[in-house]
């Protein structure tokens, strides 16, 4: 087993750059996270950073991830698409909402006023 940033004074760059030598490696850029985390030592959080600001892509490494910002479930993006769809329909129920409560409000408008002939 390899360990990675094992030494005290070792920077984050020099782990970055150690651990990106090491999943470069032909059969090692298909690892996943827990793969990668038990095989290097480097830490999730590390991990998850790299992935998170675009360090470690996706369309290098397919099987990396970091967590949902919203459920915490692994994923390339920062919102799965599970809670991706949730907000969407939240957000068009809403539009719904309003418009409903618009068309009621332009119509109670005028039962209260007063016209003169």
């Amino acid at each position: 087993m390899q360990q990675f940033g094992k030494k005290i004074d070792a920077r984050e760059e020099d782990i970055f750059s150690e651990l990106l030598h090491f999943l470069l490696r032909k059969n090692n850029r298909t690892l996943t996270n827990d793969e990668v985390v038990e095989l290097t030592g480097v830490s999730s959080d590390l991990l998850y950073k790299w992935v998170k600001v675009g360090k470690l892509q996706s369309t290098t490494f397919p099987n990396l991830g970091a967590p949902c910002e919203r459920c915490g479930k692994i994923t390339q993006a920062k919102i799965c698409v599970g809670c991706s769809s949730t907000i969407v329909n939240t957000l068009k129920q809403e539009e719904k909402d309003q418009a409903w409560f618009n068309q009621i409000q332009r119509k109670n408008s005028r039962v209260g006023s007063y016209h003169y002939k």
